[in-house]
């Protein structure tokens, strides 16, 4: 028996910038990653130009670390998934936190009800916010008031099983499988 192996990891090939206005890059930078940064640079000097003003000798750093910063971090390989970049990570984060988690019922039977979707105090991570609270959130299992759902709410009610179990051995199934095999013949 042999075990196949995903190779295309191995295969990531990136095209590089090696001199970039005339200044020499060495071993060159991924063109990706200054496209990105050109964009990261040009949004960013859009925001501040109307809330500070043209760039000044004391305000360049301003205009130059926080693009950079973002660049060089941004495009960095990501922590849970290797082939996407933290970037992206980070826009799923904020997506996440923003649009809610928005069950699927039924497999798309029909559209979740607003009472049905995940709290935002839930969707964020409970450390992170007690960090930056310094308070601490109780557990929902822990609080004491029960919060009953919109009578509106189109879920069924609770399921009752009311059958019993049995139990079937390799004898059972083979008495089935002899009945089975009488009727093909």
């Amino acid at each position: 028996m042999r075990v196949g192996r995903t190779l295309t990891h191995h295969f990531e090939i990136e095209t590089r910038q090696y001199d970039l206005l005339g200044i020499d890059l060495g071993e060159g930078a991924r063109r990706r990653m200054i496209i990105f940064g050109a964009v990261i640079i040009l949004v960013w000097i859009a925001l501040l130009v109307p809330i500070i003003g043209v760039p000044m000798k004391s305000t360049v750093s301003l205009y130059v670390v926080p693009p950079f910063v973002i660049t060089a971090f941004g495009w960095r390989a990501g922590k849970h998934h290797e082939r996407r970049r933290r970037v992206t990570e980070w826009a799923l984060a904020v997506r996440y936190a923003l649009r809610a988690h928005r069950p699927i019922i039924g497999l798309g039977a029909r559209a979740a009800d607003k009472t049905e979707y995940l709290p935002w105090r839930e969707r964020v991570a409970a450390q992170k916010m007690a960090g930056l609270a310094k308070a601490r959130v109780t557990p929902e299992w822990e609080r004491e008031a029960v919060v009953e759902l919109d009578p509106q709410v189109r879920a069924g009610a609770d399921i009752t099983v009311n059958q019993r179990a049995r139990l079937l051995g390799a004898d059972h199934v083979q008495r089935v499988s002899r009945r089975t095999s009488g009727k093909r013949n």
